[in-house]
């Protein structure tokens, strides 16, 4: 659960980020009026005139802070699934109250858990059409029967791979089983992000952006700071929790493939030693093998357009969507920063991303 809009973040952000911003605010204000002070006494027009402009320019800050904190504050306060059912979207989430911050949290950890069961389906079907097309059996020449002559003083004979086109479907396996492990770590690493949203940009850039925006030479650098904590605490949330909404669709919150009961995904197929009936010494013995190790890795039947489509998905859900809420973000500190007089370099921040 997010940490933003419970008891603990609230009195932390009274007690320790309030206080700092209100130290950052003051200290800046104490050089203002010196530097005021000061181009009085020697009579520098251009020393009062900073002085007067970074004055407004605190109070633009402070105005931003304490805008911030209500926005917040009604992020924390909105039921995303009383949101679902304005629009008529039916959700099976099981909790009643889900804040903004926490349905963009238990969005990607939805992501993260379905494209690791991805990761599981696709990797079942992946070595089971390995096994089986590797099946193979040495047909010795001049056979007669189940006998074959041309091996009673050597091998003259040929090697035979019957199942030898399930290769074509192991290639394509491969490429959505990578695709299920870069949409594992691109939930797990778009959860990390959202983590530290919650945990360290208000502590860290709001106060050091008050502060900097009234620096000579550093204005651009702390509306970024600013800008950024912005963003992040609105906009990437916000996104991520519109996904929220679409979550019966994008990570199938009601059904569970790997439960199905006609597959082994959560057992080893062979549990106790290698078995093969592919042992003989002819084709038929090594058909006669595959439809054994067919029947211990899918007694039912195979899924494997089930576990393409799955894998698919895994991609939008962990990947293709949670990048959208990233670019939408990084998108709007441009054209917030503009607000502050600021034109920011969006290559720079996607690096520093």
């Amino acid at each position: 659960m997010a940490d933003v809009c419970n008891i603990i973040f609230t009195n932390f952000f009274n007690d320790t980020i309030l206080p700092l911003i209100a130290y950052a605010s003051i200290t800046t204000a104490i050089i203002i009026a010196l530097s005021f002070m000061v181009g009085r006494a020697i009579s520098n027009p251009k020393l009062t005139l900073w002085a007067k402009t970074e004055s407004i320019q605190i109070v633009v800050s402070l105005f931003t802070i304490f805008f911030l904190i209500t926005i917040i504050n009604t992020l924390c306060s909105i039921n995303m699934n009383e949101v679902a059912g304005i629009f008529d979207i039916t959700t099976s989430a099981p909790t009643e109250h889900v804040d903004v911050y926490d349905a963009a949290s238990t969005y990607l950890e939805e992501a993260a858990i379905y494209s690791h069961n991805a990761l599981i389906a696709t990797r079942y079907h992946l070595q089971a059409y390995t096994v089986l097309g590797y099946l193979n059996a040495f047909i010795c020449d001049f056979s007669t029967g189940s006998i074959g002559w041309g091996c009673l003083f050597g091998y003259s004979g040929e090697n035979q791979q019957p199942l030898g086109g399930y290769g074509a479907k192991v290639a394509a396996l491969n490429i959505f089983f990578n695709s299920s492990i870069i949409s594992y770590f691109s939930a797990l690493n778009f959860l990390f992000i959202l983590i530290f949203v919650y945990k360290g940009f208000v502590f860290l850039f709001l106060p050091l952006g008050v502060f900097l925006r009234a620096m000579p030479y550093m204005r651009s650098f702390g509306s970024l700071l600013i800008t950024m904590a912005i963003c992040f605490l609105v906009v990437y949330p916000v996104m991520l929790s519109i996904f929220y909404l679409m979550g019966d669709v994008l990570v199938n919150r009601e059904g569970d493939y790997l439960s199905d009961p006609s597959m082994n995904y959560n057992e080893k197929v062979f549990p106790d030693e290698a078995e093969s009936g592919a042992a003989g010494s002819s084709t038929g013995a090594a058909f006669a093998g595959a439809d054994y190790i067919y029947e211990k890795y899918f007694p039912g039947e195979d899924r494997y357009i089930e576990a393409i489509s799955f894998a698919a998905y895994a991609f939008i859900a962990a990947v293709f969507m949670p990048s959208v809420a990233m670019l939408a973000t990084i998108a709007s500190i441009s054209y917030i920063a503009r607000l502050y007089g600021e034109e920011i370099d969006l290559s720079r921040i996607t690096r520093m991303i």
